[in-house]
């Protein structure tokens, strides 16, 4: 880019940007040491410098800042787990994606109360916000079938048990592996159970043809 171009670039954007992943991260941090709950329009432009109505500039309401931090972190996530290293083996693949899943919200443990818990009352996300949740949801699903689920219910049943560790573990030994030791024993115990479902699908097909 020659110098005259740059010098006719508008700084303004860049700028009105850099404010607002300000504003956000102090979101973040107001979160971390007093809950979700505790997040306010006053306090956030208390520590970005702002006066509360200036900070209307950037997000009109509480709602929009959750709906924003929501959107980060299940962005954060999603190129996250798309980084991580997979086993060529489905199953095993399915595994690496649970342990993705589980270092990311172990080093951001505010980001997946947001993302999974619903520890805001109320707060719904945005269809633009909810985006990226969706692709992370197909991200796995398509391990999940891959690794030979087919049943939109086993899906369920994978997210509610992988969901329960996490939850435990979050809950009662934040930063250890109690619960999530159990994830092999799980995990087997699920695809047995997708093992015999389809082994008893297949007989009754077969009996029926």
């Amino acid at each position: 880019m020659s110098m005259q171009a740059s010098a006719n670039v508008d700084p303004r954007p860049a700028r009105r940007q850099a404010r607002f992943d300000n504003i956000l991260a102090a979101a973040w941090s107001v979160a971390a040491e007093q809950g979700l709950a505790a997040v306010s329009l006053h306090e956030v432009a208390r520590r970005v410098g702002l006066r509360q109505p200036s900070l209307y500039a950037y997000i009109d309401s509480k709602a929009a800042l959750y709906d924003a931090m929501f959107g980060q972190a299940a962005k954060a996530l999603l190129d996250h787990v798309k980084a991580w290293t997979y086993s060529a083996d489905p199953r095993r693949a399915v595994r690496d994606a649970c342990l993705a899943l589980w270092n990311f919200t172990n080093d951001h443990p505010v980001e997946g109360q947001l993302l999974f818990e619903r520890t805001v009352p109320g707060f719904e996300p945005s269809s633009a916000s909810y985006a990226y949740a969706q692709e992370y949801l197909k991200f796995n699903t398509d391990m999940l079938v891959a690794a030979g689920v087919r049943d939109p219910g086993e899906v369920d049943i994978f997210t509610a048990l992988i969901g329960g560790l996490l939850t435990q573990q979050q809950a009662n030994e934040p930063g250890g592996d109690r619960w999530m030791r159990h994830l092999d024993a799980v995990l087997e115990m699920f695809f047995d159970h997708v093992d015999r479902r389809t082994k008893q699908k297949q007989a009754v097909t077969k009996r029926r043809s």
